[in-house]
This record gives structure tokens, C-alpha cells and sequence, in this order.
């Protein structure tokens, strides 16, 4: 294999910077403001300027060069082409100005999520962009294979050139006692990752697009990659998705909120992986790659299922907000994927160009994520303070107003909320606070809350000011998140301090004592007798908590009406305890547990215990106590 000379390189170099210069010059941009800010960091009063123009130079990368990349397909002229670059520079302007600056103190995370969302797409453009409006299949796959190689071999590229300068200047440190200044390494990492890494990359882009149609060459390397390791990998996570979605159906327990995230990111994964082997599957020896990316999407229509019904769940009690919004549109952009794949359409260029078209019509107008989330959080806010007569006809009752300090002087609407509720409306404004702002909300208030707002922030006390810490203050309630304290506990302790067991009908005894703070399944206690090892399980998930085992089998008792079961005598002290006390001690008969198996009698008794309700049903987070075992005859 012959390798590159230097002057090619460098011809390639100066290639890539007559046909990119805007796209370098961006990362240039980029890369002076990131270092400017690392070396003065200390200096900089306001970051929102400098960061939102580093922002908005590291956006034009990929605008520019898609912008150059559709002028040379058309082959624009050159007053088209700077034409071209006019409009992105202009586009760039404009998003530059949507960001927030340091006057601004009302929802300064919502422009960046936008910001997010067009580099997404922005990036998808550029897969895309040269194939638009042709039927080159095959040389947008050779495309999106070169940007795929190309990324991967930039990123090994600027890795090893890092590692390699950064140990240089170790060893000029440790040899020569040369002091270096500790900012540096961060300063090259930078200019690594924003120019060599952007420039080593761009060199590697070819000038002729409709030529990569004819192109049949399809690297082995990709395919063992996507075959071995990405196909691998999406089979052991589609494996353990499908045995969750059995756990759900035999138990019968509805699916948790993080297995919607999970989903979306197996399907992109399997989006990924048969997208990579596209190709392949069009010769004679891989038809099975045709038939298993049907097979994929057949399989993944029960796990959307599952999507749908997770997140609707935290929808309907929680309402809606940005990333549940987002994830639904994921969740239906999978279902038109799927259905377009298994009737047996074959455009791969769908995928990206779907993905790019919803992202940019769900991130703006009144069907956007934005308008949608903070509607419904309103709506829900609104609800809870109507039903709790704080807020009637548009108005908040009680409010709390705000003294010369400005300082809250009483909470008069404190009585009106649960606890729970409390915490919802908590939970609301603080979301608020983060995404939308409180302009929804304004004219509930009869007082200027904005001014306060403004007051606090350039007021030399305060450092530190809490937007929705303020708002929740004026309606009348404490800001604070209302945690469960150990008064909702019950600790039963049994009567009486016996220094001496009685064993009388055991023959064996040893103690335990078991903490379980988070839920988890623990081993309360483990013996041996005759060859056999039992344990005793703790899960407050199980229909019966107490679990009795041999050998790591579970074990049906001999006589029925003798098990551990925990439940009962749970519900039984929490019946007798009636909400009087949050310690209580009871007899020790009352806090013993049976059972009787063919070989072994066992009675578990409890000596304390901390306990809690929980919707019907009850947990314990710590107990302690003593084991009986005596062999059945």
C-alpha cells in the first residue's frame, strides 16, 4: 500500500479550503471564541455573546457545506453560489439573535433546544443534500458511506494526534522542567477538534457526485462491522425489550417511563445497522439481509406498542412536556418507517429526509413541542389551583405580596394543597422556569412579578435568584419539594426486652436484620441444614414479599395456611395502628411468620420494623429479628 506524500496532502489541503472556505472559516470562528474563553475565563462578565457566537459558527459547518455541496452539484454560477452563501450567512444571523443575552432572565434553556434541534438537522441535510432530487440510491449510500468513514477516520486522526502532542508536552514538563500552562492542553484539544478534525475531514469529500452512482465497490470492513457487532448489539437489546414486554403481560405491571427512551434508541440503532447493510443485501450470497431489515421492522411494531403506552401513561399523569412531546413524534416517525419498509418500499434517502421534515415542523407554530408542552402544563397547573380555590376567575386568592425587601410575608394558601399537589405545582413551575417562562401565567398575579424578578437579579445580595421560587412565593405557598419524612414511616416494635431466646420446639436459631431503602430485592438471611441452602428473600414487588428458597428454587409450602405471608400480617398492623401513632409496640405473637415445607418448619419473628402504606400496598424498609428452624419428622 502506498502511502500519501506530503505535497499530496498538502495539495489536498489547499484543495479543501478553496472549495470550503466559509465552512473552515466557520470552525476558525469557533475555535478562536471557545480558546478565547478558556483563557479568559475569569475575565468574561457576559458568556451569552461569546458562546452564542461560537454556537452559531459551529452551525454554519454543516450549512456551508451543504450550501457548497448543492452549488457544485448544481453548478451554480458564481454569483448564484455567493447568493447561496448570503442566505446561509443570513440564516445564521437570524439564529444567532434568537439566542438569549444577559438581559435576558426568562427561559434562557428554550432557545438553545432550538438551537439543538436545527444542528440535528443541519447534519441530516448534509446526508442528504447532494441526492435531494435525484433516484441515486446507490450514490447516496456511497455518500453516506464516505461521511461515515470519513467522520470515524477524522475522529482516530485528531484522537492520536491529541494524545500524542499532549504526552509531548508532559515530557517537556517532567525532562526539562519546562512549566506549561495548564489551559494549553484544553487550547489544542479545541483547535484539534475544530479545525484538523473539520479540515482532515473535508479533504476526503468528493467533487463528483453523480459519478458515485456507478460506484459498486462496498467496503468488507462495514459489512463485518455492521453485520458482527451493530447486528449483534441489536439483537441482545431487541432480546431483552421483547423479555420486558413478556414481564408486563404474565405480572401484568404497566411499563416504566425509561423503557420509551430504550426503544427509541434500539430502533435507531436497527435504522442504523440496516442502513449500513443496504447494500449488501442486493447480491446473490446476502439476500437474508433483505428479508431480516422486513423482519426488523415486523419486530419492532409490539416494542412502539409498549412506547405508545409508556409514554401516554406519563402523558396522562404528568402531562405534557418537550422530551415526552418529542418522543411520541419519534414514536410515530418509527411507525410511517416501519410501515413504508414492510409494503416493500426500498428509497432509503425516506429515512433521513422523514427524520429532517418532522423535526423542523414540530419545532415551531402552535403544533410545535413548545406551544403543546407549555399549554398542557398550564392547563394542568391551572386545574389544580381551581380545584383548590386558589385561583378563580383568573385570579390567584391570598396572594402573598412582596415587601420593600422584596420578601413574601405570609402563605396563606399553604392549608389548600396536599402534599402531592403541592409538589405538582412545584414541579410545574420549576419546569416552567427551565423551558417556558412564566408569560402564561402573568396575568393570574395582580402585583408586577417581572419587576421583582428584575429587582433580585441586580440587586448585590443576591447572586442568585429562583424565577419560580418568586412566582410559587406569590401564590400564596412555600418553593419547596415536600419529601417524605420519617414521620410517614411506622416503626412496630414488640413489647418486652428478652435477653434469653426461647427455642423451645426449634432446633436451630440465628438472627437477621435487613435494610432495604430502595426497593430492592435483598437476602434478609441464608443457612445450610442437611445439604440443602435456604435463603429468605425480601421483593416488595412480589404478590408475597417473603420469599422462602432451596437451592434457589422457591418453595411450596406443606401446609397453606402457614406461609410467610407478609402482606397479611402488614395490613393487620397497619389496621390496628389506624393512623394514631407513628411508633407502635405490639405483642410478638402479632409480628411472626410460619411456614412448613416437607423437610423444614420455619417462623420468622420480626423484633422491629420501619413500615410504610403505599397505595395498598406495604413496604418495609428495614426490620430485624430472629429465625426458628426445627427438621419435620
Amino acid at each position: 500500500m502506498k502511502l500519501p506524500s506530503f505535497n499530496y496532502l498538502l495539495s489536498n489541503a489547499r484543495k479543501s479550503l478553496i472549495r470550503f472556505p466559509l465552512t473552515l472559516l466557520a470552525s476558525t470562528i469557533a475555535v478562536v471564541i471557545g480558546i478565547y474563553l478558556t483563557e479568559k475565563e475569569s475575565h468574561v462578565k457576559n458568556f451569552f455573546p461569546y458562546v452564542n457566537w461560537m454556537l452559531t459558527a459551529s452551525l454554519g459547518i454543516p450549512l456551508f457545506f451543504s450550501a457548497t455541496i448543492i452549488s457544485g452539484k448544481k453548478k451554480l454560477g458564481s454569483l448564484k453560489h455567493w447568493l447561496l452563501m448570503l442566505l446561509v450567512t443570513g440564516l445564521l444571523t437570524a439564529i444567532y439573535f434568537t439566542l438569549p443575552n444577559a438581559e435576558s432572565t426568562h427561559n434562557t434553556a428554550l432557545p438553545y433546544i432550538k438551537y439543538a434541534i436545527y444542528n440535528i438537522t443541519a447534519h441530516l441535510l448534509v446526508s442528504f443534500i447532494p441526492f435531494v432530487f435525484s433516484k441515486q440510491i446507490n450514490g447516496f449510500w456511497q455518500h453516506n458511506k464516505i461521511l461515515f468513514i470519513r467522520i470515524w477516520t477524522s475522529i482516530l486522526f485528531s484522537g492520536v494526534l491529541y494524545i500524542g502532542l499532549a504526552l509531548a508536552l508532559v515530557s517537556m514538563k517532567m525532562l526539562f522542567e519546562i512549566k506549561i500552562h495548564e489551559k494549553l492542553y484544553f487550547d489544542i484539544y479545541i483547535f484539534i477538534a475544530g479545525i484538523f478534525n473539520t479540515w482532515f475531514f473535508l479533504s476526503g469529500i468528493p467533487e463528483d457526485f453523480d459519478e458515485l452512482d456507478s460506484i459498486e465497490i462496498y467496503p468488507k470492513g462495514l459489512k463485518i462491522f455492521s453485520q458482527y457487532i451493530l447486528l449483534s448489539l441489536l439483537t441482545l437489546y431487541l432480546l431483552i425489550l421483547y423479555f420486558y414486554g413478556g414481564k408486563i403481560l404474565l405480572s401484568w405491571d404497566w411499563p416504566k417511563g425509561i423503557v420509551s427512551y430504550l426503544i427509541i434508541c434500539v430502533s435507531i440503532l436497527g435504522v442504523l445497522t440496516f442502513l449500513l447493510l443496504y447494500p449488501y443485501g442486493n447480491q446473490k450470497e446476502n439476500e437474508w439481509i433483505k428479508k431480516a431489515s422486513k423482519l426488523f421492522y415486523v419486530i419492532l411494531i409490539p416494542l412502539l406498542v409498549i412506547l405508545f403506552i409508556a409514554i401516554l401513561m406519563r402523558i396522562d399523569d404528568y402531562g405534557i412536556t418537550i422530551k415526552r412531546y418529542v418522543v411520541f413524534f419519534l414514536g410515530i416517525w418509527l411507525c410511517v418507517v416501519c410501515v413504508y419498509t414492510i409494503i416493500g418500499k426500498t428509497n432509503i434517502k425516506f429515512i433521513p429526509v422523514s427524520l429532517a421534515i418532522m423535526l423542523i415542523l414540530i419545532s415551531f407554530g402552535p403544533w410545535g413541542m413548545f406551544s403543546v408542552s407549555e399549554h398542557y402544563q398550564v392547563k394542568r397547573l391551572k386545574a389544580i389551583l381551581e380545584k383548590a380555590a386558589i385561583l378563580k376567575d383568573g385570579k390567584i386568592q391570598n396572594e402573598s405580596v412582596f415587601n420593600k425587601n422584596n420578601e413574601s410575608v405570609t402563605f396563606k394558601n399553604e392549608k389548600l394543597l396536599s402534599d402531592s399537589l403541592h409538589n405538582e405545582v412545584y414541579s410545574i413551575l420549576d419546569y416552567m422556569d427551565d423551558y417556558h417562562g412564566f408569560s402564561a401565567i402573568r396575568s393570574w398575579y395582580t402585583q408586577n412579578i417581572d419587576s421583582l424578578v428584575d429587582a433580585k437579579m441586580k440587586s448585590k445580595e443576591n447572586n442568585y435568584y429562583n424565577e419560580a421560587e418568586i412566582y410559587m412565593n406569590a401564590m400564596g405557598l412555600e418553593y419547596e419539594n415536600r419529601y417524605e419524612t420519617e414521620s410517614e414511616y411506622v416503626n412496630f416494635n414488640t413489647t418486652g426486652d428478652e435477653k434469653l431466646l426461647n427455642v423451645k420446639g426449634y432446633d436451630y436459631t440465628m438472627s437477621f436484620s435487613d435494610y432495604n431503602y430502595n426497593d430492592d430485592e435483598s437476602i434478609v438471611c441464608s443457612f445450610d441444614l442437611d445439604s440443602v441452602s435456604y435463603k429468605v428473600i425480601y421483593n416488595s414487588d412480589e404478590k408475597t414479599p417473603l420469599i422462602l428458597e432451596a437451592d434457589g428454587q422457591k418453595i411450596e409450602f406443606k401446609q397453606q395456611p402457614f406461609n410467610l405471608n407478609f402482606n397479611d400480617m402488614m395490613q393487620r398492623l397497619f389496621n390496628e395502628k389506624n393512623g394514631s401513632k407513628s411508633e407502635l409496640n405490639v405483642a410478638p405473637d402479632k409480628m411472626q411468620l410460619k411456614a412448613i415445607t416437607k423437610k423444614i418448619e420455619v417462623k420468622y419473628q420480626i423484633n422491629s420494623m420501619e413500615a410504610k402504606e403505599d397505595g395498598g400496598k406495604y413496604k418495609a424498609r428495614s426490620m430485624s429479628g430472629n429465625i426458628f428452624v426445627k427438621r419435620v419428622e
